[in-house]
């Protein structure tokens, strides 16, 4: 897939050139609207081989399987935060302030319903 459109692009490089040459007879305004059109094409591949290398290319940088999942973050006041992180498949409730990184509870899987439903049985909190 990618040798092909490697080569599609090598073959069309030498379009704008050819086009500009072939038209110099002709009016400005054809060769310049092939120009357009051979540049459009050429950011078209552009775009088309980093949408490929992103979805197939998993070796790239960037495009590991990530082991540390924000899964929802509630802002408390100026600079601090409740986070809630699976880390390989648990979930942990952390405080996070401008100073320090605390673990509050370990959530289970056990435990069905909302955010908020599981964040008041943890901290006791009335409904």
């Amino acid at each position: 897939m990618m040798a092909r459109c490697l080569l599609l692009f090598l073959l069309l490089v030498p379009t704008p050139a050819r086009a500009a040459v072939e038209s110099a007879g002709g009016g400005t305004l054809s060769a310049g609207l092939r120009l357009w059109g051979a540049m459009l094409l050429v950011l078209a591949l552009i775009l088309l081989l980093y949408a490929a290398s992103r979805r197939w290319m998993k070796w790239l940088p960037g495009n590991r399987e990530a082991t540390i999942r924000i899964r929802e973050t509630r802002p408390l006041g100026p600079r601090k935060a409740l986070c809630l992180v699976e880390v390989r498949g648990r979930e942990l409730l952390l405080g996070v302030t401008a100073e320090r990184i605390e673990l509050l509870c370990r959530l289970d899987d056990s435990q069905p319903g909302s955010f908020d439903q599981t964040l008041q049985q943890h901290l006791d909190l009335p409904s």
